[in-house]
């Protein structure tokens, strides 16, 4: 009996930990990207569905000096989503939001023309969209013609923007070699054409 008890005592083994896959140690290891405040605004209000957390960024986001001017330029942007038509009002003014930050504008002006281009760029999307369903070709041909005069006319806003901001007409030039012979000189820079120089006589030769 006493042999039988002694062979029935079993000693608790320490269970393994099981080794952690290449992916798993990945993503323990990986930290994930931090996002700013206003990107964080928009993920809490599209997740939330409210617009609540949004309306203290209106004039950071826009380049205003007043809220009101903010909240209706955003307004602005949000009706002008058409291209999918968003599902509810909230909805509709978040992606407004987040079309406006990213167009970056930095005062009324631009906040005004990035409102315009965006929903420039969405009604050319909406025609070019509807192009294809149409039954008569007639009504398909005016759709694509009517999404070219607008893909035009946000072309001459992009340059607008671009002037605004003072990225127009800027060009880089990298000069990397050089020859100059014997003899010879060189410049490197803005060099201003002038006219030919008057000679000593000149005036005499023409009185």
């Amino acid at each position: 009996m006493e042999k039988l008890r002694h062979d029935s005592i079993v000693k608790p083994t320490k269970a393994k930990p099981k080794p952690q896959s290449k992916k798993q140690a990945l993503a323990v290891v990986t930290p994930r990207p931090q996002a700013n405040g206003l990107q964080l605004a928009i993920a809490e209000a599209m997740s939330q569905k409210r617009i609540d957390g949004l309306l203290k960024h209106s004039c950071e986001v826009t380049g205003a000096r007043t809220g009101e001017f903010a909240d209706r330029i955003i307004a602005q942007a949000a009706g002008a989503l058409v291209s999918p038509k968003p599902k509810s009002a909230d909805v509709r003014v978040i992606e407004g939001f987040a079309a406006i930050t990213e167009m970056a504008p930095q005062n009324a002006t631009e906040a005004m023309l990035a409102t315009q281009m965006f929903a420039v760029h969405e009604a050319a999307l909406l025609f070019l969209r509807r192009a294809p369903n149409d039954e008569y070709h007639t009504a398909a041909d005016a759709d694509v013609l009517r999404a070219v005069r607008l893909m035009r006319v946000f072309t001459e806003q992009l340059a607008a923007m671009e002037r605004l901001k003072g990225r127009a007409g800027q060009q880089k030039v990298t000069v990397e070699h050089v020859h100059v012979h014997e003899g010879g000189q060189a410049i490197v820079g803005a060099v201003a054409a002038r006219g030919p120089r008057r000679g000593v006589g000149d005036d005499a030769e023409k009185g």
